[in-house]
């Protein structure tokens, strides 16, 4: 008779992992002192603990959602565009048409964005991460998504000038994340995804989910004149119907990507071995 593994049970990975931040978070207030960068302690510990889980269930850091095969770099060069591409293509546009003032200072300091790399990183291993998947194990990918967006966009209500249209774009984009994870076989598509989009409004000094930036390379400032919540809004990009239209565009897009079949096929071998 085969020997149930605790790890394959669908509500221990998610205590797990819930414990895993919580540890994260006390040891963060522990060492702040000692090692100043916000949230590196918290995403080496969910990183690391996703992992050594997902071995001792039988899988693999493929099967935890970081395949390294031929589709590996293309995904990430492509993640990095589709979140540079919306952001720079406004900017120009905004910019020929005079409804835009770009300024250029020396305030940019490496300190200030490597966080926001971190965070957009943890804020996809618990969203999209082995929670996420241990939800899709149990109720279908639809119901887990949906749920996973919905605390997604909860999760930014705190954030300033956090209105109706930046809950439905926080949650689309939770959906977008969460879809890019379920068609990829993979969390490198909504990470990457999501640190180019936060990278490239920090770089620009564009208001970041209601953010205020004040370190940045430029700053880019939209005219008054451009009507609200169109193409502005006090939340920023996220809280225009812009962005609405650019999400389901690059969910279409990604959509049409071809995922290499080896991806599916260990997930197919680690379920099998553990059913049989």
């Amino acid at each position: 008779m085969k020997l149930t593994n605790i790890y394959d049970s669908w509500i221990v990975r998610i205590l797990l992992v819930v414990m895993l931040l919580s540890l994260g978070i006390f040891s963060e207030y522990v060492v702040h002192d000692i090692i100043p960068i916000q949230g590196l302690i918290t995403l080496v510990i969910l990183f690391a603990g996703m992992i050594l889980i997902e071995y001792a269930r039988g899988g693999s850091f493929h099967t935890a959602g970081f395949p390294l095969d031929s589709m590996t770099f293309q995904e990430l060069i492509m993640a990095i565009a589709l979140g540079m591409i919306p952001i720079v293509g406004l900017i120009i546009a905004m910019s020929l048409f005079d409804l835009a003032h770009i300024s250029y200072g020396s305030t940019f300091h490496l300190s200030g964005i490597v966080p926001i790399f971190i965070y957009a990183v943890i804020e996809e291993l618990i969203f999209r991460g082995m929670m996420f998947q241990a939800c899709i194990d149990r109720f279908s990918f639809v119901p887990t998504a949906l749920l996973f967006s919905a605390l997604f966009a909860s999760a930014h209500i705190a954030n300033p000038s956090f209105d109706t249209l930046s809950m439905i774009n926080t949650f689309l984009a939770g959906l977008l994340f969460s879809f890019a994870r379920y068609h990829m076989h993979s969390l490198w598509l909504p990470i990457a995804l999501h640190v180019s989009w936060n990278g490239t409004l920090f770089m620009t000094g564009m208001t970041l989910s209601g953010l205020e930036i004040s370190e940045s390379f430029m700053k880019f400032t939209l005219s008054h004149d451009i009507p609200s919540p169109w193409f502005m809004s006090s939340y920023g990009i996220e809280g225009t119907a812009y962005c609405t239209l650019a999400l389901i565009a690059m969910g279409i897009f990604i959509s049409t990507i071809h995922v290499p079949p080896q991806r599916q096929a260990r997930i197919f071998r680690m379920e099998y071995a553990i059913n049989h």
